[in-house]
């Protein structure tokens, strides 16, 4: 099994609707075939409220394995992907 590049595995999330400026401090994701994947814990669980909207769209900021800020904006969240409440997948 192949270690994943720290360019794919996203530290200090922040997810931001961009209709309502809600954010969720998501804490860890990574990226997957292109997409971003946002794995939810007791400590940083999703707003559901926030997510609840299928026409929103959502900007990430996170820092990558190598610390370096990483911004993805105009993302829509794939609740076909998606496993709530443990897993989001953006993209």
């Amino acid at each position: 099994m192949m270690a994943s590049s720290p360019a794919t595995t996203l530290h200090d999330v922040v997810v931001i609707n961009e209709q309502t400026r809600e954010e969720w401090c998501a804490g860890r994701a990574a990226i997957e075939n292109g997409r971003l994947v946002v794995a939810c814990t007791r400590s940083h669980s999703a707003p559901t409220r926030m997510l609840g909207h299928s026409r929103s769209t959502y900007t990430i900021t996170a820092a990558d394995g190598g610390n370096r800020t990483r911004l993805f904006p105009n993302l829509t969240l794939d609740p076909a992907a998606s496993r709530p409440p443990r897993r989001y997948v953006f993209g």
